[in-house]
């Protein structure tokens, strides 16, 4: 057998017992170390933590990516395999993770999964988790409540600009996101987004006005209002059929353009 098989191919061996665990494994890492595609380094991660193994040769590997791999879907695999099968000797690495990793989604993983009373031994990773989310917040002059509203939406924690609007307030933006800080919490927000809106938005208690045209919105998060304190919502140009009944439970005062949707067609 050769190193160059399709990872899918192995495992689909391995659970056929044509070839052992052990083996399977190898040709798993073996490609995850050699290979030159990130696809497939990718998909033998994926089985790695399908197959739930605990081996020390495994778990360096993984490591390996946490630390120095470019990828961020790989690092995000590794970090998720690690938390729930090698905490005992990777929390130290799922340490490092939380507060040095650029990644918006890696650190929106781990925050979730580590979110979990009922278990205990998530409880120092959490603390730092929180603690990373203060850096950020501290870097960008927003209360780290806020924060993770920003990873939610995949905003690029590194690399963005800004500028300073007055001596309370300021404007950052990037390629997709723009908003406006005043006195550390964001009071106005403009967005293109991927995906629907996050119901993190609820975070944002100060928002006061907020544009999301021109995204292909097809619907909003009940979560909208609870932000009590929006004086305008922009959802023009976008796939509304019909209008959102959350809207109608914003303040009266709150002015909202949905003009250019299928609605109107």
């Amino acid at each position: 057998m050769k190193v160059t098989l399709n990872p899918n191919t192995i495992y689909q061996k391995i659970l056929q017992d044509k070839i052992n665990r052990i083996e399977g494994i190898e040709f798993l890492i073996s490609i995850i170390e050699k290979s030159d595609t990130p696809s497939a380094r990718l998909e033998s991660l994926k089985i790695l933590y399908r197959l739930k193994t605990q081996d020390q040769i495994v778990f360096k590997t993984l490591e390996n990516c946490i630390i120095s791999d470019e990828s961020e879907e790989i690092r995000i695999i590794s970090a998720k395999n690690i938390l729930e099968n090698y905490l005992h000797i990777g929390e130290k690495c799922l340490e490092w993770a939380l507060l040095n990793d650029k990644s918006s989604r890696l650190l929106k993983v781990l925050g979730e999964m580590l979110n979990d009373p009922k278990i205990d031994r998530y409880k120092n990773l959490y603390a730092i988790y929180l603690h990373r989310l203060e850096k950020i917040g501290e870097k960008l002059d927003v209360v780290s409540e806020e924060v993770p509203f920003l990873l939610d939406i995949e905003f690029s924690i590194e690399n963005y600009n800004s500028f300073n609007w007055s001596s309370n307030s300021k404007l950052i933006y990037d390629d997709d996101v723009m908003f406006k800080i005043q006195d550390q919490h964001i009071s106005e927000l403009s967005i293109s987004l991927k995906y629907q809106i996050p119901s993190s938005i609820e975070l944002l208690k100060n928002l006061k006005n907020l544009d999301l045209s021109c995204n292909n919105l097809t619907d909003l998060p009940d979560t909208l209002s609870d932000l009590t304190n929006l004086e305008s919502v922009d959802l023009s140009w976008n796939d509304f059929k019909i209008i959102p009944e959350i809207l109608k439970s914003l303040k009266s005062n709150v002015k909202i353009n949905i003009r250019h949707n299928l609605s109107q067609k």
